[in-house]
């Protein structure tokens, strides 16, 4: 805990800190994409008449391939056509309710974030972090949103992180299972839970998180192979994901992604920043996993993300923003490391 280090590497810590928040108050904005062609065609659009054509009969890949090929969207690789799980979801339900089952969602992530902090911090903070993941959740309240399943993702691993914390090995797997099956950008999420299980010696949990690795390795070569059924020599490829934006990419991405964009810059980007601050004064067995994970969300943004994938950064809400909680916690832990006297080793 950060309470119990030593005077110097508190100091050390204090002025990372001060000039990392510093540094976020100077990145600027993110330079201006190259000017092309005007698209009237968006996202939102595509999946809800994917729906529509799957629910006329049409094959989930046939919609998917032929829409993004006649609206100038990439098909190649087959990762640039998303896992079917959602559309079909959309064609079985109806994106109206849809739009429920993802609100009903983020209110049980504020349920169980509560439920996860009790006894584990003062209650002023259980609070303060249940209120940041509806915070952080606020785009349910935009209907065409329903079809992001980028915030389907997110929503889910943050649902998956509390039952984590609170021991739920099963409902953990099945939340963060469900986002795999939504978004394959869930999977470092997995990965690193099969990774603290394979340090702490947890074998059930390693077998569990191994188990929903290997299926989504089956899914993925099936949705692989049914999507390159469909594929033409002519499509259009993907640029890449190979942009190296820097560090100041993801906190200039969450700040437009989230509630955070209603401040003015670049107080928002720091804004953005002091969550993570925040997480690494959270109680040690949450930090210790929260900390890499939304790091590493961060350098998957700053190295891979395209200026276009900006929305890459849902992955890390509403969790994310609960971090704020936790800022008065770090303060007071970094002054008792500076201050305490600390009895002389005999």
């Amino acid at each position: 805990m950060i309470s119990d280090l030593p005077r110097i590497p508190a100091l050390l810590l204090a002025v990372l800190l001060v000039l990392l928040a510093a540094w976020s108050l100077s990145i600027g904005p993110a330079p201006a994409p190259p000017v092309g062609p005007a698209v009237d065609y968006s996202d939102v659009r595509l999946y809800q008449d994917m729906a529509s054509r799957i629910a006329a009969g049409e094959s989930y890949y046939r919609a998917a391939t032929s829409l993004q090929r006649a609206h100038g969207f990439p098909t190649r690789p087959f990762v640039t056509v998303r896992l079917p799980t959602l559309v079909m979801a959309a064609v079985w339900l109806g994106w109206g309710t849809l739009r429920a089952v993802l609100a009903a969602l983020l209110l049980l992530a504020v349920v169980l974030w509560y439920r996860a902090l009790a006894g584990k911090v003062a209650p002023g903070e259980q609070i303060a972090a249940a209120l940041l993941v509806l915070a952080g959740g606020a785009m349910v309240s935009n209907p065409g949103l329903v079809t992001q399943h980028e915030l389907w993702a997110g929503i889910l691993l943050t649902i998956a992180l509390a039952l984590r914390v609170r021991g739920n090995l099963v409902g953990a797997v099945l939340a963060a299972g469900l986002a795999l099956a939504i978004r394959e950008l869930a999977l470092p999420f997995v990965l690193l839970a099969g990774l603290f299980a394979l340090v702490e010696w947890r074998w059930r949990e390693l077998a569990a998180w191994s188990v929903l690795a290997g299926l989504f390795a089956l899914a993925l070569a099936l949705h692989a192979q049914a999507e390159m059924g469909e594929a033409l020599p002519s499509d259009l490829p993907s640029q890449g994901w190979a942009e190296h934006r820097g560090p100041a990419a993801p906190l200039r991405d969450l700040a437009d992604v989230s509630l955070l964009t209603l401040l003015p810059r670049p107080l928002a980007w720091l804004a953005a920043l002091l969550p993570l601050y925040g997480w690494l004064a959270a109680p040690e067995r949450l930090a210790r996993f929260a900390v890499p994970l939304f790091v590493g969300y961060m350098a998957l943004l700053a190295l891979f993300a395209r200026e276009q994938n900006f929305y890459w950064a849902i992955m890390l809400l509403p969790a994310y923003l609960a971090g704020l909680a936790f800022l008065p916690r770090l303060a007071r832990d970094l002054a008792h490391a500076l201050l305490a006297r600390r009895a002389p080793a005999l």
